[in-house]
């Protein structure tokens, strides 16, 4: 498992483009199967902070990516 510390929109961003990369999928092919466009993908690879977070979280598990919450205790 690979860690890397989110901090903004940019960062996942850059998360979800070089892992899609690494696997060879091209961003109109991973936006059919998540029922999107090219576009959002692109939006999602650049940071835009007003993407849907619901279409991040598909693109996210249909890479493999797993998101875990650091949730401070009380």
């Amino acid at each position: 498992m690979n860690l890397v510390r989110v901090t903004n929109p940019e960062a996942i961003g850059m998360v979800v483009r070089s892992t899609r990369k690494a696997q060879s999928v091209r961003q109109d092919d991973l936006a059919q199967v998540v029922g999107a466009s090219h576009v959002l993908l692109r939006d999602i690879e650049y940071g835009k902070p007003t993407v849907n977070i619901g279409k991040v979280l598909e693109v996210l598990e249909e890479l493999g990516i797993h998101i875990y919450l650091d949730v401070p205790k009380p």
